[in-house]
């Protein structure tokens, strides 16, 4: 597909103003002292991103300088650096965003399950306080059928844009931008309206297709780091093991630089689309009002254990732990190294923007509470609708205790966890035996899983579904990219 390829000077101007204004806002409430009840915010703008590996961005780590608008909101934000999605695919992943529970307390096994209507989300609780709701998703699998339009006044799904390879419904960035900015204009109309707008940026999701000039400029970044040279063999539907999956193969080309350098492309034009969201909400006087959630629903590989440009079949550290900020009006900026969840959002934001919140009715924990910094998530993964095997598991401070599923057969291993890069097998069998307890512990306290509860589809649905892969079997040996 083709798309404008905007130069990034001069964008995020508006943000360095308000950044400058924001860190005199803080001295100054410094100087006068905290008043005694902080006026709630009345908007809520809920990114979430497709795709995104943490390591892309400079708030987290990256060295490309791919993300110039993001950092800048992280720099007015909370960042949590160690935050996992419970899966690697997106309607599990967003589904937990927004009630707070597991995919498997929920029914949402895979991309083609659907949303319970009596489920309760964050969209339905907010309207029904008071708040009016609005949505802008650019993602097929989100569409109207998986449920997760249940509490909004206004769920924007048109999808006109069409997928390089595959064809299929999308909505790429910077129409994702426009339609995102008209919801603001259309929830905030009449300026005291409490609102909440959702929006979900599909691009960085392969296949990788930003233009070529943008993706020249990391094209010989690429070609230098570890294994962009080689050439790779192509492998049928989605399939990353070994090879580039057929529906990210472009123009012939089998290097791996060439899309490691479209990935990079990608997120650069994401980043350069965010902040022109950005720039609209502070022209329109919004910014003080709005707290800013951003998160990726999971990552994706680029050659990871052998794994190239694909996601959805493992718990790799590049797949789950995915990046998230919190801005806040009022709260100042900080780095937080505490172990968090993605189900750990649904109550922390309704307790924050509305001081309530059932805790029995949601499985994480309140990030803002006084001394969580000091506590941790224990975060639940399950590849629970995976083509042929199941791998679930939990993140425990350092340790990542994984158990595979094959059949009968079950194997577990355990990985130590760093900041960056692969996690590191450890046989440390006393810690072993201390997670897999812990596991079994967590997965009885979760309960039975609930029976997947499938959308309600059209056969050109149901076709776009096995076109993104879903009745595809994997090959039999497989790496396991960790």
């Amino acid at each position: 597909m083709k798309r404008e390829d905007r130069s990034a000077a001069g964008v995020g101007n508006a943000r360095r103003r308000f950044r400058i204004g924001l860190l005199a806002a803080v001295f100054l409430t410094g100087l006068i002292g905290c008043r005694p009840e902080v006026e709630r915010p009345s908007l809520l703008l809920f990114l979430t991103v497709d795709t995104l590996r943490s390591d892309r961005l400079g708030a987290f780590g990256g060295d490309l300088g791919l993300t110039p608008n993001l950092d800048a909101l992280a720099d007015e934000s909370i960042v949590f650096t160690s935050t996992y999605a419970p899966t690697s695919f997106t309607l599990p992943s967003v589904s937990s965003m927004m009630t707070g529970r597991y995919p498997s307390e929920l029914g949402i096994w895979l991309n083609q399950s659907g949303l319970p209507d009596e489920t309760p989300t964050l969209a339905t609780e907010l309207k029904r306080l008071g708040w009016r709701t609005f949505a802008v998703v650019s993602n097929f699998v989100l569409r109207r059928g998986s449920g997760l339009d249940l509490g909004f006044d206004h769920y924007d799904d048109s999808l006109r844009d069409r997928e390089a390879v595959r064809g299929l419904p999308e909505r790429t960035a910077a129409d994702t931008t426009d339609a995102g900015l008209a919801m603001i204009d259309l929830c905030t109309e009449g300026g005291d309206s409490r609102c909440l707008v959702w929006i979900h940026y599909q691009d960085p999701h392969g296949p990788y297709t930003a233009p070529e000039e943008r993706r020249a400029r990391f094209l010989p970044i690429e070609r230098e780091r570890a294994e962009g040279r080689r050439i790779l063999p192509v492998n049928p539907g989605t399939e990353g093991i070994g090879g580039i999956p057929e529906y990210q193969y472009i123009d012939e080309q089998r290097e791996v630089a060439f899309y490691r350098a479209g990935y990079d492309a990608e997120v650069s034009y994401l980043d350069e689309e965010v902040g022109r969201l950005l720039d609209g909400l502070e022209e329109r006087g919004l910014m003080k009002a709005a707290l800013i959630v951003f998160a990726a629903d999971h990552g994706e590989s680029l050659g990871e254990g052998n794994y190239w440009f694909a996601h959805g079949d493992y718990l790799s550290e590049v797949l789950v732990r995915v990046p998230f900020l919190l801005r806040i009006p009022g709260r100042a900026p900080a780095r937080r190294d505490d172990v968090v969840s993605l189900v750990d959002l649904y109550g922390t934001l309704l307790h924050q923007l509305t001081g309530e919140v059932d805790v029995t009715a949601h499985r994480g924990r309140d990030l803002l509470a006084e001394g969580a910094a000091d506590g941790a998530s224990v975060p639940y993964l399950d590849t629970r609708g995976a083509r042929k095997e199941r791998r679930y598991g939990i993140v425990d401070g350092e340790y990542k205790w994984i158990v595979s599923e094959r059949g009968d057969v079950s194997t577990g291993t355990l990985f130590r966890i760093g900041q960056r890069g692969l996690a590191v097998i450890s046989e440390n069998p006393e810690i072993q035996r201390e997670l897999s307890e812990r596991l079994d512990r967590l997965k009885l306290d979760l309960g039975r899983e609930v029976p997947e509860t499938r959308q309600e589809i059209t056969d050109a649905d149901r076709e776009a579904l096995r076109a993104l892969g879903y009745a595809d079997e994997p090959p039999a040996a497989e790496d396991d990219p960790r």
